[in-house]
């Protein structure tokens, strides 16, 4: 009898709260940067917050590990999914807590978990994702710089209400099925083939791209070069790019030395390297090396031996290695040296002397509180940095290519900068920079991350100027296949303003050219346009068009171009609106019932921060030009569906399928940025009846984008912010909408 006892209630134990039952033994995660007492934004369309976890969190991450988080058993987690519509047991993709997935998982958790089960959730260490949040790509700025307070998150048996509400989620998952959802990071399995313009191949000049597939933060550690599969470097060299670029942390690469850092897994990197050179290689592609050196280390670093002697200026938690000191440009040119020898076949880097990761004295502007920088010329200190670089690659490869980006330079000193470089240097120079525009009425200049602006500007051609009379090459850094004006789609159609940009540059004399940042490296006729006409200024659009699609549709997608052209002419740029915007999470950005509380962060959460998304723009004035650009991806859709109606040819047709989609898809994003700014208004004025109509316009939107997001892996994809949404995502929009029609 006891034995049956005892089955019985381990089985009644299964459907309790393990939090009564077990302890989960948490990581420590007191290093862990930027808490503070500001409560997470609540999704107050679910039944709980454990509602919430699960929703996001479920086929992404095993049930197991999330019972974990919950301190409860599988069966729970699996019973509270299934009551919300949920398949009861999805097959779960490990390359969501992979590099290549965990930006996601950590950006739908910020707001529910405490760090300590973020790092269960993640199966990460504290130091692990210390890195991360420090090294990948501005990530920690990416999610704000600050932590919301999260209470520890466990299982509770759910309510007669909550299992009500989760009964009407259910319906809806129901009512909105698909018919067929694309795998994610399935990228190029349809992609029709694309026959290369043969004046492009094996043309003078740089031509370099990021990877579309690239894991930004530690791409050298993947034994697989998952980054860089073969089928993308194929299609790239095909359209005439001839280098990618791969982001590194010097401290990675190297042993460490004395007071310097170094990482034991260092020649394990330098061996994936030289592997990703040769296999580039093949197709014609050389590897270059994103720099920004030397990178600063937290405080405690310094705090013993002759590390103390190196420390520069301080922010925040991060203390600087001083480049004035001798010891220290040692390092740095060995270092390099020794990565070029170590990797012949290597390429060469472009340079950030300053940037967002603090790393010489004068990279923020502090140069002052350095009691040995502070006494020398702004001009001395940011060149030698670049030089000391230069010298240790030129020493391991003297055919390697240094490009120097002036990236972020005090422009009252550039001319002192650059007469200052080696001569072997090539200067490189956002081509928009600088450019006046006119948008809406609105007057302003254009920073960089810009198609919609047709550059180059005065500062690049004054920049590129000075160090043609040093006697130094020039480079343009331009963006040609997307830019945070919208990165949740990889290609934006507007070819009148890409070939106009390429014009312009050849006319400057312009040959080496950075077609891509780390967002724009998906394989796209764009480059294809592009490079024809920097090329060929000359060139035609109508014959391209031909080319491309043929003589019965080509003149059909050529005015299609026009009208994503002419719409696209009118985004309402600012760097504001870039960063804080919700363009990358278009419809999936949620409406909320009640102001949140938090700001925009870059590229990360919008919230519902409409001020920081209008930034110089009156929010009339910005709602105004959202449209127009949705109006021209509108017009631009229905020349496409003209030639896709006469299209027989089947590699045209797949083309056509592609275009149309992904247009219809811009249309969808910039609606929803048009209704989300609307919403935002009418909230605000308590105008409950705008607010409704809003809502049922969303939701219409929300419904037409769904299926294109499922036909289309690409969408919500942006390599260093892995996917901004999934097809839960807009499901869970639309679950929010139906709230609030209530």
């Amino acid at each position: 009898m006891n034995k049956y006892w005892a089955i019985f209630f381990l089985s009644l134990l299964g459907t309790l709260s393990c939090s009564r039952y077990s302890v989960v033994d948490y990581p420590a995660a007191d290093k862990l940067p930027g808490r503070v007492e500001q409560e997470g934004v609540k999704a107050e369309h679910f039944p709980s917050m454990m509602h919430t976890f699960i929703w996001r969190n479920w086929g992404l991450v095993p049930a197991s590990r999330m019972a974990k988080v919950l301190s409860t058993s599988e069966r729970n987690v699996r019973r509270v999914a299934v009551s919300m519509g949920l398949e009861a047991r999805p097959e779960v993709d490990p390359v969501w807590t992979s590099s290549k997935g965990y930006i996601t998982l950590l950006r739908r958790n910020w707001h529910i978990l405490p760090y300590e089960q973020l790092l269960v959730l993640l199966d990460m260490t504290q130091e692990q994702l210390e890195w991360c949040l420090y090294e990948d790509d501005f990530l920690f700025v990416k999610m704000g710089r600050k932590k919301p307070r999260c209470e520890r998150l466990v299982y509770q048996e759910p309510t007669d209400e909550m299992n009500r509400r989760a009964a009407e989620i259910a319906a809806l998952v129901r009512a909105n099925k698909p018919d067929k959802v694309v795998p994610r990071f399935d990228f190029y399995a349809d992609m029709p083939a694309l026959q290369p313009i043969k004046s492009i191949q094996g043309q003078d000049g740089l031509r370099m791209v990021f990877s579309y597939n690239a894991v930004y933060g530690d791409p050298l550690m993947d034994a697989k070069q998952s980054s860089y599969p073969d089928e993308l470097l194929e299609r790239l060299s095909a359209m005439g790019v001839n280098a990618v670029w791969v982001h590194s942390v010097l401290r990675m690469l190297v042993a460490p030395e004395g007071p310097f850092p170094g990482d034991e897994h260092y020649k394990e990197r330098l061996d994936n390297l030289n592997t990703l050179v040769k296999r580039a290689g093949k197709y014609g592609i050389r590897v270059m090396m994103y720099v920004n050196e030397p990178r600063a280390l937290p405080k405690s670093w310094f705090d013993n031996g002759e590390k103390q002697s190196l420390r520069g200026i301080a922010e925040g938690d991060l203390e600087t290695f001083c480049t004035s000191d001798t010891r220290v440009r040692e390092w740095l040119s060995r270092s390099f040296e020794s990565v070029f020898k170590a990797v012949p076949g290597l390429g060469g880097v472009f340079i950030i002397s300053m940037s967002e990761n603090l790393t010489n004295c004068a990279s923020h502007g502090h140069q002052g509180d350095c009691p040995r920088c502070g006494g020398r010329p702004y001009d001395e200190v940011i060149a030698e940095v670049n030089n000391t670089i230069a010298e240790g690659v030129l020493r391991g490869n003297p055919e390697a290519k240094v490009l120097v980006w002036d990236w972020g330079w005090d422009d009252a000193f550039a001319e002192q900068i650059i007469n200052r470089l080696d001569k072997r240097c090539t200067l490189l120079s956002v081509s928009e920079w600088s450019l006046p525009i006119n948008r809406g009425g609105v007057a302003s200049t254009v920073g960089e991350y810009s198609i919609s602006s047709v550059g180059p500007g005065p500062r690049a051609v004054r920049h590129w100027q000075y160090a043609q009379a040093a006697g130094l090459k020039t480079a343009a850094k331009v963006m040609v296949n997307s830019t945070w004006e919208v990165s949740c789609i990889p290609v934006i159609p507007a070819m009148e303003l890409i070939a106009a940009h390429a014009r312009n540059l050849a006319g400057e004399g312009v040959r080496d050219v950075m077609m891509t940042w780390s967002l724009g490296g998906y394989p796209s006729i764009n480059f294809t346009v592009f490079q024809q006409m920097l090329s060929d200024p000359s060139a035609s659009l109508d014959e391209i068009a031909r080319e491309l699609y043929g003589e019965k549709s080509g003149p059909l997608v050529r005015q299609a171009w026009k009208e994503f052209s002419d719409g696209f002419a009118e985004y309402p740029y600012n760097i504001g609106t870039l960063y804080n915007g919700p363009q990358q999470l278009g419809p999936a950005n949620l409406f909320y019932p009640e102001p949140t509380g938090w700001h925009a962060s870059m590229v990360g959460f919008p919230y519902d921060d409409l001020d920081a998304w209008r930034s110089i723009y009156p929010a009339d004035i910005y709602i105004a030009q959202v449209r127009k650009v949705a109006d021209g991806f509108a017009r631009g859709a229905v020349w496409l569906e003209q030639a896709l109606a006469g299209e027989d040819a089947s590699d045209i047709r797949a083309m056509l399928e592609t275009d149309l989609r992904r247009a219809q898809g811009f249309k969808c994003v910039f609606r929803s940025i048009e209704n989300q700014a609307s919403y935002v208004l009418c909230r605000d004025r308590q105008d409950t009846a705008g607010m409704g109509k809003i809502v049922e316009s969303e939701m219409r939107n929300v419904q037409e984008f769904l299926p294109l997001c499922d036909a289309d892996p690409t969408f919500g994809y942006e390599s260093s912010n892995h996917y901004f949404f999934l097809r839960r995502d807009l499901l869970e929009k639309l679950i929010n909408l139906e709230s609030l029609r209530e």
